[in-house]
């Protein structure tokens, strides 16, 4: 039952740590709307200042969701040389997914600015690996392997499982 309380725990902390990050990625996501909005009542957008605004978008947000975040939750303290790594391998694919969205962006004024496919592959790409290393990194791979998610929500909805109510042993106590 103590898993489950820190697993509740661990789940709401990294909620209230998101919150920052929305709010800031709504800020901006506010700047971009109405800068756009101007741009078309005045009939006088400038594509770089759109592409400056766009980039430090995608900057912001990866900054916040991969170091910000972590930090606040306490994820680099007492670094194994596995998360290390993991943490490395998460930002390696940051900075080339992060750099393709941004190649994007610079181009988009230019005769192949429409040439979409490309970077936002590579994004895509480097993002599903991303996932994978962020677990990894958090602690959570072994969970998620598990069917951990499937789990994760009927916890989380404070539902209680079969074994526990039958008074068996659940998952966790069975591995130590």
């Amino acid at each position: 039952m103590e898993n489950h309380e820190t697993y509740g725990n661990r789940r709401e902390r990294q909620r209230e740590v998101q919150k920052l990050t929305l709010a800031v990625l709504a800020v901006m996501t506010v700047i971009i709307i109405g800068y756009v909005a101007w741009g078309i009542a005045s009939k006088s957008m400038n594509i770089m200042v759109f592409g400056f605004l766009l980039g430090a978008f995608v900057i912001i947000y990866l900054v916040m969701s991969d170091i910000v975040e972590p930090y606040r939750l306490g994820l680099f303290q007492e670094l194994t040389q596995e998360r290390r790594s993991a943490f490395l391998k998460m930002m390696l694919m940051d900075v080339i997914g992060g750099g393709a969205l941004i190649y994007w962006i610079v181009g988009l004024d230019s005769e192949f600015g429409g040439d979409i496919l490309i970077p936002f592959l590579i994004y895509f790409l480097t993002a599903q690996l991303k996932r994978k290393y962020r677990a990894e990194f958090d602690g959570t791979a072994a969970e998620e392997a598990a069917g951990g998610e499937e789990a994760d929500e009927e916890i989380s909805d404070g539902e209680v499982s079969d074994e526990e109510v039958s008074g068996g042993e659940t998952a966790d106590e069975e591995e130590e």
